[in-house]
């Protein structure tokens, strides 16, 4: 009841900023997921993120906000700036800064907004951070992925095959000759799988084939012959001719 009575007050409150500059945690908010530049994400136990940590840090109670993937509450700017770290502040001008402390916590490197009185990120983000930019890149491109190349790309989920992945469940599995990572006890089916679509393969291409050879066939039978007259048809011409 607390932190409902707490998060409501503060969304009345229109001038706000999050912890972290929302155009990095937006990037990946949503997949249900704790991402690197990430402090909570919908889906997870309280366990499982940063707002917590947060709350013992600043001595608050903050839970996620799914929406932008930091914590809630926010930071009010109407007292940020006034050099008197406060509330959900990491750090206010001159006054005491926790984003070194809430970095070593987070695994980021971290320093003072002085703008927003949250946390500006320091490291750089990889180029493979924000998964709209790579798949844009990617069709920009055109290059299809090739399994068996070492690379994964596009929808392949490992390379190369025969090896050791992990699924999507967070699932020790086995890389298919599809380049998909299924668990073992899974391999089984999808090679019934695809021995009844070779199956079917092969049957339609077997009619096919039966098909063209009779096509050839009837087109290679040479055509019969006209059977020559005989003896009476010949002679019974020629009488025909005389009186012609």
């Amino acid at each position: 009841m607390k932190k409902i009575v707490l998060v409501a007050l503060l969304l009345l409150v229109p001038s706000v900023v999050a912890q972290l500059d929302w155009t990095i945690t937006d990037l990946r908010c949503g997949n249900g997921k704790l991402d690197t530049f990430e402090l909570c994400d919908k889906g997870l136990e309280e366990n499982e993120t940063f707002c917590d940590d947060l709350g013992v840090l600043l001595k608050i109670d903050p839970v996620c906000d799914v929406q932008h993937c930091t914590c809630l509450p926010r930071v009010n700017k109407a007292y940020c700036g006034n050099d008197i770290r406060e509330g959900v502040e990491l750090c206010d001008g001159n006054a005491e800064d926790f984003c070194e402390a809430y970095g070593n916590i987070t695994g980021l490197n971290l320093s003072c907004n002085k703008d927003t009185c949250g946390c500006k990120i320091s490291d750089d983000l990889p180029s493979d951070y924000n998964p709209q930019v790579v798949e844009a890149l990617e069709n920009a491109s055109g290059k299809a992925s090739v399994c068996g190349d070492k690379r994964v790309e596009r929808n392949e989920e490992c390379d190369p095959p025969n090896t050791l992945c992990t699924t999507s469940l967070k699932k020790p599995g086995v890389c298919t000759s599809k380049c998909e990572c299924l668990e073992p006890e899974l391999l089984g089916l999808e090679e019934e799988s695809d021995e009844k679509n070779e199956s079917v393969e092969e049957v339609e291409a077997n009619a096919t084939s039966e098909v063209v050879n009779e096509s050839d066939s009837e087109s290679e039978t040479p055509a019969e012959e006209p059977e020559e007259p005989g003896f009476f048809s010949r002679v019974w011409a020629w009488i025909k001719s005389l009186f012609s």
